[in-house]
This record gives C-alpha cells, sequence and structure tokens, in this order.
C-alpha cells in the first residue's frame, strides 16, 4: 500500500470526494490560479441576472425590447378651451434571437495518465503543487476560449449590428442581425477619413449634430474606434495633429514634432473640445485553429451612448438539468460556476477503465438594447459614394 494515497490529493478530490464540488469551485475561482483578464465583452455588456427559458426541444430564444424616442415639437396653439391633440403612442420595439450553447475542448484524462500522476504524487512526498499546476492550465485555456467567444461575438454586433458564427469545428451560421435603424448606417462624412483633405473633426461633428437632430438623443455620446484605425487614421490626420499643435502652444507645453502625436496628447487637447465625443480606443483580438481573428468589422467606427451596450442574455444548462434528473447511476459529475461559464468535472467508464472529464460550458450571446441610438460609420466611403 502507497505511503502517500493520491485518492486524498486536493486533485483527485476535485472529481470523486464528498466536497468535490466545493473545492473545485473554489479552485477555479481563484484569480491567482485562473485569471480572469477585463475582456471586450465585461467593458461592454452586463449580464443579464435573468435565464431564459427552453423550448420543449431544449432550445433557447431571447427578447429585447427597447423604447424608441421621439422628436420633440413646438407647442400647438388652440383656441380658449379648444381639445388638445392625443400625442402618438411611442410603443416598445423588440427583436429576439437564438441563445447558442457552447462548449470548450474539454480535458480528459485516462487510466493510464492516472496511474503517471499516482506516481508523480508519491515521488514527491504527497505534494500535487504541480499536478494541480498542470491542470490549471488546461482550465485557463478553457476559460480564455469561452471568453474569447463571448468578446468575438460582442465586437460583431457592436461594429455591424449582427452576429455570424464561423469560428471552432462545431455547428456554424448566423445566428441573429439587431434592428438598427437604416439610417443609423452612415457613412465618414464629405471624404473618407483616411483622405490626406478630411477634415476628421469637423465631420465627425457633423455626424454627432445629425444623429441628434434626427433622432432628439441629448445623452451622452462616446466614439469607438478600433486601435489601428486611431493610431493610422485619426492621430496622422492633419486637422487633428494641427489642432493639438495648437492646444500645446497655447498651454506652454512641448511643441510636437512633425506628425509624431500619441493618444495621451490627444486625450489632452480633446478633454475640453466641445467639437465631438470622447474616443474610446477598441482592443479586441482571439485565436481560432491558430489564427488571429477580430470580432470588429474594418474601416468602422461606432457613435453609441456611454455606457453599456446591453445585456448577456442566458440559458441555463441543459447537460446540467437532466444530468440532475436523469443522470446514470454509473457515472459521477461535480458541477462549478466560473462567471458566466459552467464547468463540469465527469468520471466514466471507457471500456473497462474510468476516465477523468473536465468540460466548460455556456449557453449565452450578447444583445444590443440601445440598437435606436447605435450608429455604425463606414469610414472609408465619403457621402458622395
Amino acid at each position: 500500500m502507497p505511503k502517500y494515497n493520491f485518492n486524498e490529493s486536493a486533485y483527485s478530490r476535485f472529481w470523486e470526494s464528498r466536497e468535490a464540488g466545493t473545492l473545485f469551485t473554489k479552485f477555479i475561482n481563484d484569480p491567482e490560479i485562473i485569471a480572469q483578464r477585463q475582456y471586450f465583452w465585461k467593458k461592454n455588456f452586463e449580464v443579464d441576472p435573468l435565464f431564459s427559458t427552453r423550448n420543449s426541444d431544449g432550445t433557447a430564444l431571447f427578447r429585447t425590447a427597447a423604447r424608441k424616442r421621439s422628436v420633440n415639437n413646438m407647442l400647438d396653439m388652440r383656441a380658449p378651451l379648444g381639445e388638445t391633440q392625443a400625442r402618438d403612442k411611442q410603443g416598445m420595439d423588440f427583436y429576439t434571437g437564438p441563445i447558442p450553447d457552447f462548449a470548450a475542448k474539454g480535458f480528459v484524462e485516462t487510466a493510464v495518465e492516472r496511474e503517471a500522476r499516482t506516481k508523480m504524487f508519491e515521488a514527491y512526498f504527497g505534494n500535487d503543487a504541480q499536478i494541480l499546476m498542470a491542470f490549471a492550465d488546461d482550465v485557463q485555456d478553457m476559460v480564455d476560449e469561452a471568453n474569447f467567444t463571448m468578446s468575438n461575438m460582442g465586437a460583431q454586433l457592436l461594429s455591424s449590428g449582427k452576429i455570424i458564427y464561423n469560428f471552432g469545428t462545431g455547428i456554424k451560421g448566423n445566428l441573429f442581425k439587431c434592428p438598427i435603424p437604416e439610417e443609423n448606417f452612415v457613412k465618414g462624412g464629405a471624404v473618407a477619413w483616411a483622405d490626406p483633405s478630411c477634415k476628421l473633426l469637423d465631420q465627425m461633428e457633423k455626424i454627432e449634430t445629425d444623429f441628434r437632430e434626427r433622432t432628439g438623443y441629448q445623452g451622452a455620446l462616446k466614439w469607438q474606434i478600433a486601435k489601428d484605425v486611431f493610431n493610422n487614421v485619426v492621430l496622422k490626420n492633419a486637422q487633428v495633429v494641427e489642432y493639438i499643435k495648437s492646444f500645446r502652444y497655447v498651454n506652454n507645453l512641448p511643441n510636437v514634432d512633425g506628425w509624431n502625436v500619441n493618444d495621451a496628447m490627444f486625450n489632452e487637447a480633446m478633454g475640453l473640445n466641445p467639437k465631438i465625443s470622447p474616443i474610446e480606443i477598441v482592443e479586441e483580438a482571439q485565436k481560432d485553429g491558430g489564427t488571429v481573428v477580430h470580432g470588429w468589422a474594418s474601416n468602422v467606427a461606432i457613435l453609441r451612448p456611454v455606457g453599456m451596450a446591453g445585456l448577456i442574455k442566458r440559458a441555463d444548462i441543459l447537460d446540467k438539468t437532466m444530468d440532475k434528473k436523469y443522470g446514470s447511476s454509473v457515472i459521477s459529475t461535480v458541477w462549478s460556476q466560473l462567471d458566466i461559464f459552467s464547468l463540469v468535472n465527469t468520471t466514466l467508464n471507457n471500456g473497462r477503465f474510468k476516465e477523468w472529464h473536465t468540460d466548460l460550458m455556456v449557453a449565452a450571446i450578447p444583445t444590443l438594447d440601445e440598437f435606436h441610438e447605435h450608429v455604425i460609420v463606414d469610414i472609408s466611403k465619403s457621402d458622395s459614394e
């Protein structure tokens, strides 16, 4: 009998001990073990605390509604005691779409691999730190992939108004298109933004002014612009550079040498500029099949209300529901939650021997709540194109 019992190790107890759920949950939610970075989706979407219900076939749909704003008018002149006119009722616009199920490629440990870990545990005198570190790396990969997926979909939705999922090795296809008003899809202005003659600040100001006059929206707005566009178009625009140079001259700051302005100089100069709303630089990138991909559409800038853009709509994990009611008597599962992601440790038979699995699942999708006030600007085209 071995001196050190592997079944008493922290690692082994994640699967088959009485306190497995508590131990595994504590492990994956420790930020020193599994990093929870500020991913793109978390900066732009809140998580809906309510779950959407599933239909009898297991599918789930979300429903998002928003009140359409009316443009204020002047008062009606009337005769004394004259009747007033009824105001047009502003109803709720809504749209629906599917809540897809996603899963990461899972961690699988065979009986041979479990035996190797047992011997390692004994060789290290009952210390399973290295085993836990290797396992944490596998879980981290799954968590990162889940965050990549949510961020990619969120970036697609913000920059194009729709989500098309063509990643991974599972089901692919169009998920939904948000009913952003057609008039909110606009072009860059008098000339394309990259044109040397572009008066970028004037064109951005006009886009904002036109939007407010058309919709009556008076709330705070912000621009969202991809980092490469900000660096290669905005910071190199002649009007922007001249504005920054003038600002620094008036405020007795060091002169700008040629085109060498940076985001710090831009933010400093634009902080008190009433011409345009603040610019937020978008940085998002994911990996799929070893290739770097982006959800943010190219040649696009976004003008939208300050704050979160919408909700992450969710459904429960059907596997978990079915497992509790109809789970096999020879398969044991341990469910844990990390953010919006469900992780499950499963012990099952594969032929004559056991296997130990760890899987990550999520049923969620980003949605836009402010679609009436969401402006998508094609910066590669002028108004005349």
